[in-house]
């Protein structure tokens, strides 16, 4: 089958990144719309505007004031939705940015909280309605800095400083609302010129933090000055974070207070409404800078997913601070359907149920094909234990920033075998520390039986045998891929990790069938991997 006509389904995220690597199999075929069911809303129409027969892309790139426009602020909403406003305005959400105030944060800036660690001594303080924070490193002398804004809320802030040419840094020192103390948000006591110390780039709120912390940001940076001229919306994660712009919906129901079906107000499907939560809750690379809620996340974002880095351990959990989404997508959970709105109220963004009611009402037998789970013969633990909690077993968490732990939303499951093999961690040695891998799995094989010997294993094998650079490598890869067991998911997880073999011609046969595959991450991933084909190859495959 001929690559150009498989690359017509490309929507304009693909071309954009298959433009960027300059792959020439790919001129003339154009960008097309996704398919309607990955919920775009106009994304498409916005990146490809202006793109001439060569599919070479222009990106229209509207004026702030156009685009403020069409926003009415979270205040606007309060009157008609005044509890669902009121779940928001004290949640992560609401609270996700704010202007310092001397009524929430005085109790922490006063000077007896100061704090030493490796490099010195940070000394908050107040000095009448403004906040401080004085660092003392060793060998240089102090300096105190303004506080210009709080990004956070629980279980932990941090404070913004201005450095100016428009650049904002979020500064090392963090509270912790509930400790009531200071602490440093990374473990290693970072040095002045290093990128991730506080001054340095990876600690830059402008590029690093407030595109998820406010609504419809824009970063504005000017690489020829180096300096940003950065503007949102509204500060904080407001209302239109989630449902897009509302000016025409306020005004609308102000000319027809007493009526309803406003035409400006999009139903989002359940597909939308996760792919609205995606952006501030994966790890990805940002495209365009112009996602609105309702656009299609693939149009703006390439995902990062577990690859031949460590980011993630070879059976998918995550290692590195890698958010949410990718792992959630990786589950058995998201193939069958669930969203985030199934387990979380979008408003308070607490779970909807606590223990193990949240997950037995769908694991006991409510929901269609959901396998049914009796806890007290699945889980071999005393009830009410934490052995006993389907959250320690399927979502143990890790902790980041020192203060933060996150639950895995993997739902994987503990194989004792791998943490042998290769050292993946599993919640049995998580929790029993005392012991180790040789201990749990006797106990799971007992338990459990031949059922451990499932697809999951298998498939960190082959992830594990391409880390490890083996020659034959790419053959397990291969087979999860060809097998009804890979979700579209792992197909793109798989169609990255083959990019080195694509000189095999089983290799390039499983990438080509991929390039008109419905899921918009396996065909992006499919056309990475043949990037470094070789030019005979290329050849090849036209003919």
């Amino acid at each position: 089958m001929q690559l150009l006509k498989r690359v017509k389904k490309l929507n304009s995220t693909e071309c954009l990144g298959v433009l960027a690597v300059s792959l020439v199999l790919l001129v003339a075929s154009g960008c097309q719309e996704q398919p309607a069911e990955m919920g775009d809303r106009g994304a498409t129409e916005r990146a490809t505007q202006g793109a001439n027969r060569e599919g070479v892309v222009a990106l229209e790139i509207l004026d702030d004031e156009k685009v403020f426009s069409e926003y009415a602020g979270s205040e606007s909403c309060r009157e008609c939705h005044q509890e669902a406003f009121d779940k928001w305005h004290q949640s992560n959400h609401g609270m996700a940015e704010r202007l310092p105030d001397l009524e929430a944060d005085g109790e922490a800036f006063r000077a007896t909280l100061a704090f030493v660690h490796g490099g010195g001594k940070t000394i908050p303080k107040t000095e009448g309605d403004q906040l401080w924070l004085e660092e003392n490193r060793q060998g240089r002398e102090p300096e105190t800095y303004g506080v210009e804004r709080v990004i956070g809320h629980d279980p932990l802030r941090q404070y913004l400083i201005n450095l100016g040419k428009g650049r904002l840094q979020a500064m090392e020192a963090a509270y912790d609302p509930h400790r009531k103390d200071w602490f440093l948000v990374y473990e290693d006591d970072r040095q002045p010129g290093d990128w991730g110390h506080w001054t340095g780039r990876g600690m830059n709120w402008n590029a690093m933090c407030a595109s998820c912390h406010n609504t419809r940001y824009r970063k504005h940076y000017d690489p020829v000055e180096d300096s940003y001229a950065s503007t949102f919306a509204e500060m904080t994660v407001g209302c239109e974070s989630c449902h897009g712009p509302m000016a025409n919906h306020v005004q609308w129901q102000a000319e027809h207070p007493q009526a309803t079906g406003d035409p400006h107000v999009a139903a989002f499907e359940p597909a939308q409404m996760m792919q609205n939560c995606a952006p501030c809750h994966s790890r990805r690379s940002e495209l365009t800078g112009e996602f609105e809620p309702g656009d299609a996340y693939f149009d703006h974002y390439h995902l990062t997913v577990p690859d031949e880095s460590d980011l993630y351990y070879p059976d998918g959990q995550v290692r590195d601070e890698v958010y949410v989404y990718t792992s959630f997508m990786s589950s058995k959970m998201h193939a069958a359907g669930v969203t985030c709105m199934d387990c979380h109220d979008p408003h308070t963004q607490q779970i909807r149920q606590t223990g193990n009611a949240l997950c037995l009402r769908c694991h006991s037998g409510g929901y269609p094909n959901s396998p049914i789970i009796k806890p007290a013969e699945h889980t071999f633990h005393a009830p009410g234990s934490e052995g006993d909690s389907c959250l320690g077993c399927h979502m143990p968490h890790t902790t980041y920033m020192q203060r933060h732990p996150r639950r895995d939303h993997g739902f994987t499951i503990p194989d004792p075998l791998l943490t042998k093999k290769h050292g993946t961690p599993n919640a049995c040695n998580r929790c029993h520390t005392d012991k180790d891998a040789d201990w749990a799995l006797a106990y799971v094989e007992s338990w459990y039986g031949d059922r451990m010997d499932r697809d999951t294993r298998s498939r960190a094998e082959a992830v594990f045998a391409v880390r490890e650079g083996r020659e034959l490598g790419w053959k397990p890869v291969v087979e999860w891929m060809e097998s009804d067991e890979a979700s579209g998911f792992w197909k793109a997880v798989g169609a990255n990790l083959l990019e080195r073999w694509t000189f095999e011609p089983r290799v390039l046969d499983v990438l080509v069938s991929l390039i008109d595959h419905p899921n918009p991450l396996v065909r992006a991933n499919a056309v990475q991997s043949l990037t470094d084909l070789p030019p005979d190859a290329a050849l090849t495959v036209r003919a």
